[in-house]
């Protein structure tokens, strides 16, 4: 196990390293209190609507890249629309994938498209 979270912490490091000078925001997988397996890859888009991410990511699929909104957003489920959260608010949010068998080529592959499609968006 501790192999498996190393190398989504790789990977992690080279999302994050070409994702962030772009203002791409992600979920920190690794803080001075906390540590993360590294399950999910999320990235929020700057300025992309719902139907562009939509495009981002049959265009990624394209390539041969499964990216998705993972689960179902939390604005969605009952208890946060109660507290009045909105799902309109949220329309930006592409998993990467992050698994281990990725090898970096794989990885480079998708980090180069996934750049490269979202600065067609303006990013």
């Amino acid at each position: 196990y501790p192999g498996l979270v190393e190398r989504r912490h790789q990977i992690i490091e080279k999302y994050d390293a070409a994702l962030k000078p772009l203002g791409v925001k992600t979920l920190s997988h690794k803080t001075a209190d906390s540590y993360s397996s590294g399950h999910l890859y999320l990235s929020r888009i700057p300025g992309i609507n719902a139907e562009q991410r939509h495009e981002i990511i049959v265009k990624m699929a394209e390539q041969g890249i499964a990216t998705n909104v993972h689960y179902k957003p939390l604005p969605m489920m009952t208890a946060y629309k109660n507290l009045g959260f909105d799902i309109k608010d949220y329309p930006n949010e592409i998993t990467l994938p992050l698994h281990t068998l990725l090898t970096d080529e794989q990885v480079d592959f998708i980090v180069e498209t996934f750049v490269k499609t979202i600065k067609e968006y303006g990013v």
